[in-house]
């Protein structure tokens, strides 16, 4: 099989207010679009795309349909790129968690801790992961873009360079910006670049 980037695109920005969002299906503000339209410039640049994937998600799907149509590329739509669904904790604000669950976000990340009526950290992994294998198998290409959001991100990131997600964590993908990958089946992937919204 022959190498190829593989670029993790976050969604832009959006009205969340300091709240958790995760399957909440909240639109791009003008922001975000701005964001995503300079970011997809910065991508081009580098490589034109050749396979696009995106969560089914508003604030990341118009965008996908958006470039695939005017680029004429294949467009994967697919659940498991969604965001984690955090259950009766999706919306609510961000600083009311931390008081309830000091350190929530590391207790869910290692399994002590799951959100009341949604998924647990380890069922989120496995879909995405899952998610990215299949699409891998389809895609074809030497530059294969996804548009997801900043969790699905960092699973992928944590498996692809063999680190903990805790240390995956620390490479934050910024809303709008993006991390490219250069990946050889059989080998582990190789960090190219992680770069901010160029939008200001």
């Amino acid at each position: 099989m022959n190498p190829y980037t593989l670029t993790l695109l976050r969604h832009g920005e959006i009205d969340h207010d300091g709240r958790l969002i995760g399957l909440t299906d909240l639109p791009l503000t003008e922001h975000g679009h701005h964001q995503l339209g300079r970011s997809w410039q910065r991508i081009s640049s580098l490589a034109p795309v050749t396979a696009i994937a995106s969560s089914p998600l508003q604030r990341c799907r118009e965008f996908a349909v958006k470039q695939a149509l005017s680029g004429s590329l294949t467009l994967k739509v697919d659940p498991r790129f969604a965001e984690m669904d955090f259950g009766g904790w999706d919306g609510q604000p961000v600083a009311d968690l931390e008081r309830v669950h000091p350190g929530w976000g590391e207790a869910l990340a290692d399994g002590r801790l799951s959100p009341p009526g949604g998924e647990s950290f380890e069922a989120f992994r496995t879909r995405v992961l899952a998610g990215l294998a299949d699409w891998m198998t389809e895609a074809r290409g030497s530059h294969r873009l996804l548009v997801t959001h900043g969790g699905v991100i960092t699973v992928l990131m944590a498996e692809l360079l063999g680190t903990d997600f805790s240390v995956a964590k620390l490479m934050t993908v910024q809303r709008g910006g993006f991390v490219q990958l250069s990946m050889l089946e059989g080998h582990p992937a190789y960090l190219l670049r992680l770069e901010s919204a160029c939008a200001d």
